[in-house]
């Protein structure tokens, strides 16, 4: 009795150890994001005469609407499609199954820059070198794409089963051989669903990028909100929301007969052919939407060189203020994630059919979590900062709303999937809906929610860099504002903080994921 209580103490105090730890740096980020209640319900009677001020929604300008949702939806489409093909080699040569040494070790580094650096400051180079428009959207959005693709298909192909592997191996094949025949038949499904998720992303993406020039509806939207033309917001955000509720649903229906292996099968046939034409369609008419002036590409390609030489040596003055607003960064990340899991849990549970059986409820609760994933984290922004004023709350905010759509979709589509046996044993007595949820449902997916909310941790993150460029705190503001004033060094400078920042975050979040999950 003795000796087992005296090897479960050193677990025990480990496991203590790590709740006051994250328990301080949770508190710690509250205070660093200026997380103010009272300021929050002071600014809620404004926010809400703001939304009273947004109908009746005018749609006089209509034809303009459509043409830049047509162009935001461009954008977003062949951003993902240039930065598939470009992720497939370079998830290739980052997974350690596969390849080692300088392959690996540039491939990785590679991927890691561009998850670092914002897609919005990749656009704002990309409209120095060529312009206004959406080729700049095309082009940053295609570069993020890489960085958040590269890391899937990495991840997917170091986990796939070995046997395949080293039975090709065994017979002397070649390493083309082995991908062709070994790992690309086990992560193809699950290649798919990272495919339609990030088209679903780069969409809702390129809404905002048109803050910077970079084509689409960001721009039209931002200038209307400045000039107080609340009606005309109302109608590009209804726009916003129903392209991106499509674009969700359709992603979301391939993605999963794909993964489930029922595409192009029974029932699902014609549905598929029929979202398969869809997005042939899309593909064909978003070409007219694209303008592209070959001579203004290659005339701008030496000012992009112009900008990486300029960028050294890195300017290191300020290098104070700078740390500080990382850590006030990252602090908005954890922050908003936290709020978004509190908000989310009930959310999820409301949202899953097997758990509460009301239509009425489930329906409510799955168009809320749809709206919230729809209005990308700086609409949000643009929305709290008129609210609650400039700083890092409003981003904080912005963040948590944004997260609830996604972690509210996923909560709800764990508790769906969970086993049915303990649910129904814990109905048959009798036992409330809070009693049937404590003992048969959280058990079974905690491990799967804190690997959501580890996810969403490190995306969120890396959010929180570009809420400056709207006044909603971290250190977006002064990257974009050292791009603006051409002070490139300083731009270094910042994007280097941004690489490590994101560096020890996904080992961090790897650490834990391993040990949580």
């Amino acid at each position: 009795m003795r000796s087992s209580i005296a090897t479960d103490l050193p677990r025990r105090l480990n496991k203590f150890f790590w709740y006051v730890i994250i328990s301080v740096i949770i508190l710690y980020s509250f205070k660093i994001s200026r997380v103010d209640v009272f300021s929050f319900i002071s600014g809620f009677s404004y926010s809400w005469s703001l939304i009273k001020e947004m109908f009746p929604p005018n749609f006089s300008h209509f034809d303009k609407i459509i043409i830049l949702t047509f162009e935001t939806i461009s954008i977003g489409f062949w951003g993902t499609v240039i930065g598939i093909i470009i992720s497939f080699p370079l998830g290739l040569l980052s997974s350690r199954n596969l390849f080692q040494g300088l392959p690996y070790i540039i491939s990785r580094g590679i991927i890691n820059f561009l998850r670092a650096v914002p897609d919005i400051m990749f656009a704002m180079l990309f409209v120095i070198a060529f312009g206004l428009g959406p080729i700049p959207g095309i082009l940053a959005l295609s570069l993020s794409t890489v960085g958040l693709l590269g890391k899937f298909y990495s991840e997917a192909i170091e986990s796939v089963d070995r046997k395949p592997v080293e039975a090709l191996e065994s017979t002397g094949s070649r390493k083309t051989g082995i991908i062709r025949y070994a790992i690309i038949p086990q992560v193809f499904p699950l290649f798919m669903g990272y495919n339609f998720y990030l088209l679903d992303h780069n969409i809702r993406v390129a809404m905002v990028l048109g803050l910077v020039g970079a084509g689409g509806l960001g721009l039209e939207l931002y200038n209307e909100m400045r000039s107080f033309n609340y009606q005309r917001v109302s109608a590009l955000l209804i726009i916003v929301c129903i392209v991106i509720t499509l674009i969700d649903r359709i992603s979301t229906k391939m993605s999963k007969d794909i993964i489930e292996g029922e595409f192009l099968s029974g029932k699902n046939k014609v549905i598929n052919l029929f979202l398969i034409s869809i997005i042939g369609l899309i593909s064909v008419i978003s070409l007219f939407f694209i303008p592209v002036d070959f001579q203004e590409i290659i005339s701008g390609v030496p000012r992009i060189f112009e900008f990486i030489t300029g960028l050294f040596p890195p300017n290191l003055s300020g290098i104070d203020r700078y740390l500080y607003l990382v850590i006030e960064t990252v602090s908005m990340g954890i922050t908003g994630t936290v709020i978004a899991i509190f908000l989310s849990i009930p959310l999820g549970v409301l949202s899953a059919r097997n758990i509460l059986h009301s239509r009425i409820v489930n329906s409510l609760s799955r168009e809320i979590i749809n709206f919230l994933r729809a209005m990308p984290e700086l609409i949000f922004a643009l929305i709290f900062v008129s609210a609650v004023g400039l700083g890092p709350f409003a981003g904080v905010l912005a963040i948590a709303l944004h997260t609830v759509g996604f972690l509210g979709k996923f909560y709800a589509e764990a508790i769906e999937n969970i086993d049915k046996k303990p649910v129904e044993a814990i109905e048959s007595t009798g036992a409330r809906f809070i009693q049937k949820v404590r003992y048969a449902v959280l058990p079974q997916i905690i491990p799967l929610f804190n690997s959501y909310n580890l996810y969403l941790l490190d995306r969120n993150i890396r959010a929180s860099t570009v809420m400056g460029v709207v006044g909603a705190g971290g250190i977006g503001f002064e990257l974009i504002m050292s791009m603006k004033v051409l002070d490139y060094q300083r731009t270094l400078t910042i994007i280097l903080l941004i690489l490590i920042t994101i560096v020890i975050v996904d080992y961090i979040s790897h650490y834990l994921r391993k040990r949580v999950v």
